[in-house]
């Protein structure tokens, strides 16, 4: 079986960590609801994944996604 990806061959994934800090950078009013309804996760653990207490790739997948092509905060104060 073929992997047939668009990937190049020096792409690596992020980390738990640099997904974190890109969410945290993204994060708006409303996205710990939605990434619950989206993981089935309740909303007190999604907020605790998002504060760094606990670890949940499932959820930090979830809220990487949401915050993707979104400007960082600082920008939009700015």
């Amino acid at each position: 079986m073929r992997n047939n990806n668009n990937r190049p061959s020096s792409y690596q994934k992020l980390s738990y960590m640099q997904k974190l800090v890109n969410y945290s950078q993204r994060k708006r009013h409303g996205d710990v609801t939605t990434i619950a309804d989206r993981t089935g996760y309740s909303t007190t653990h999604v907020s605790d994944v998002l504060t760094g207490k606990y670890q949940n790739d499932r959820i930090m997948n979830a809220a990487y996604d949401r915050g993707r092509g979104r400007q960082i905060n600082v920008a939009l104060i700015g």
